[in-house]
Order: C-alpha cells, then sequence, then structure tokens
C-alpha cells in the first residue's frame, strides 16, 4: 500500500482518483413528496386525497382500456378459473 503498481496493469486507479460525486447527484434529484403526503393524508382528515400524477396517468389508460373492453379481468374471474 502506498506504492502504484508497474505500468501497463489495469488497476482502476483514474476512478479511483476522480472526486466522489454521490452527494451532489443526491442534492440534485428532489426528494418524492408522495411519502409526506400519505402520511399528513392519515394524519389529518381535512387534507383532501393526495394522488401522484403516475396515479392519475395509470387510472385514465385502466378506464379506458375498460371501455374498450381491453383491461384486466376481475379478481378469481381470470383465464384460468372454472
Amino acid at each position: 500500500f502506498g506504492t502504484v503498481p508497474n505500468r501497463g496493469v489495469r488497476t482502476g486507479m483514474q476512478y479511483l482518483k476522480k472526486p466522489l460525486t454521490g452527494a451532489y447527484e443526491a442534492r440534485y434529484y428532489m426528494e418524492p413528496i408522495e411519502p409526506i403526503a400519505r402520511k399528513v393524508q392519515r394524519e389529518c382528515s381535512v387534507v383532501p386525497l393526495y394522488t401522484s400524477e403516475l396515479q392519475e396517468r395509470r387510472h385514465l389508460k385502466l378506464r379506458t382500456l375498460r371501455q374498450r373492453g381491453k383491461g384486466p379481468p376481475k379478481k378469481g374471474s381470470g383465464k384460468r378459473s372454472k
């Protein structure tokens, strides 16, 4: 330790020399609001229901699929049921 190995040997030293970027990346991405909103919703009944954009999009897609008859079957009435 403390010495660099012979030339021509791949050691990954260039990656070890680079500064760490984990803290910067963690600061770049916002913390998701959904868990906080759900916690507040459970504690206080006055707060309206919170649904994320992803959930809304999913429900809209399911509704349109069901209208066309292409949605998922009801529980227990799938292809293999008797």
